[in-house]
């Protein structure tokens, strides 16, 4: 693959000293765009609206916005992201943005379908093993995340905390794991966020660089 191009793995044992200095595939054919970028952003998005959501931060309480998010921002947009990971060779960021665009959109298609019934012990027996799933997945993601950098560390840390909140919400009905759990969504998204400046924010493009602090052991 063109070494000149920053991908997430470029990222995975990395710090700002060496990174990739350029974007671009230049002298390179077929042309293949970085899809890292298109995952972080769709991921911190449809996290932070998630997570204000569960907050009922500036009146959000309607589901409305949080299926059309979930569905195509979080679902299609990051599916095809993953897909192209798998296209430039990342295994690491194609299973996650695919996965979790499958998440999304599965998320989305629940609240549909409970759009009316959300607080009925039936819609909470369900979300409560949808979560369970979805935290064992992003613990997995975590233990593999360990000699990375802190940025995705960090990030995956945050998103099993929130997941673990939803599940204890989900199935005790304590209100309080909820917050939390939007809490620790807006310091995932964040943490993402903060991700994707160290992705776009290259010598060509920017004065400004973010370091991801290395976290891999190196070779005496």
């Amino acid at each position: 693959m063109p070494d000149t191009q920053i991908y997430i793995q470029d990222y995975l044992r990395s710090d700002t000293k060496s990174r990739p200095h350029s974007t671009s595939t230049k002298r390179h054919s077929p042309k293949i765009g970085n899809p890292t970028p298109l995952g972080l952003s769709a991921f911190a998005m449809s996290v932070m609206i998630s997570a204000l959501y569960n907050l009922e931060l500036f009146g959000a309480v309607q589901s409305n916005v949080m299926v059309s998010v979930s569905l195509f921002t979080g679902g299609v947009v990051q599916f095809a992201s993953g897909m192209w990971e798998f296209k430039v060779g990342n295994t690491f960021g194609g299973t996650g943005f695919s996965a979790f665009g499958g998440f999304w959109l599965s998320y989305g298609t629940i609240l549909y379908l409970f759009n009316t019934a959300t607080n009925t012990d039936q819609y909470h027996s369900t979300m409560g093993v949808f979560c369970l799933t979805w935290l064992v997945f992003t613990f997995i993601f975590t233990l593999a995340c360990i000699r990375t950098n802190l940025g995705v560390l960090s990030a995956f840390v945050f998103l099993t905390i929130t997941f673990l909140g939803e599940v204890i919400f989900h199935f005790s009905g304590a209100t309080i794991f909820i917050k939390l759990a939007g809490v620790f969504g807006l310091l995932t998204c964040s943490a993402v966020w903060y991700c994707l400046g160290a992705v776009l924010l290259t010598p060509d493009l920017s004065p400004i660089s973010l370091p991801l602090y290395d976290l891999s052991v190196k070779d005496n």
